[in-house]
């Protein structure tokens, strides 16, 4: 019976990858590509470190990483470790890199990662960056207004209109992107 059934064995992670969002083709193709590419990674030597008995860098990042998912050109890369992490955002240009020689057509923007046991997917980890950037803007916004409220008030308050009040086409474009950056924070809430 053994005989007739395929014999092919399938890693944990290639099952993952054929449940999860990517196709069956791709998925594979995803993994030896990273396996590549992340093999590739070469550390400097140390002084104190014997590198004939230790395995490369790279094979020992490709031996404790595993592809999870690829979502708008984002590829969520799992670790055993925090640590990995670390290595793999020193070496994330390199990566990117090469994943795009090697795969073109998927059109792999950017890398994103977990430390295995986590619950965070793709959207969340999307979301909470989105969350951050529009609070980061909206900080900036209130401080730039608060710059520009210098030269109006006393324009206000003087009576007469002077060249350091704006112009009042440039003060509705302010007040629109403000709006715009408000309507974005309440609608993703």
């Amino acid at each position: 019976m053994v005989n007739g059934m395929n014999e092919r064995i399938i890693s944990a992670a290639d099952i993952m990858l054929q449940v999860g969002n990517i196709g069956t083709s791709e998925a594979n193709e995803i993994c030896s590509v990273w396996k590549k590419v992340v093999s590739g990674v070469k550390s400097y030597k140390h002084d104190g470190e014997d590198s004939e008995k230790r395995m490369p860098l790279g094979e020992r990042l490709a031996g404790n990483t595993r592809v999870i998912d690829l979502k708008n050109g984002v590829l969520l890369v799992e670790t055993d470790h925090p640590g990995w992490i670390q290595y793999l955002r020193i070496y994330q240009k390199f990566i990117l890199t090469g994943l795009k020689m090697n795969l073109p057509n998927l059109k792999i923007t950017n890398l994103a990662f977990r430390v295995a046991g986590e619950k965070v997917s793709l959207s969340e980890a999307y979301n909470h960056e989105l969350a951050k950037a529009r609070k980061q803007q909206a900080e900036l916004l209130e401080k730039q207004e608060k710059e520009l409220s210098k030269f109006t008030p006393a324009a206000a308050s003087s009576g007469n209109k002077n060249k350091s009040e704006l112009p009042p086409e440039l003060l509705a474009k302010f007040k629109s992107i403000k709006e715009s950056i408000t309507a974005d924070e309440n609608d993703s809430k």
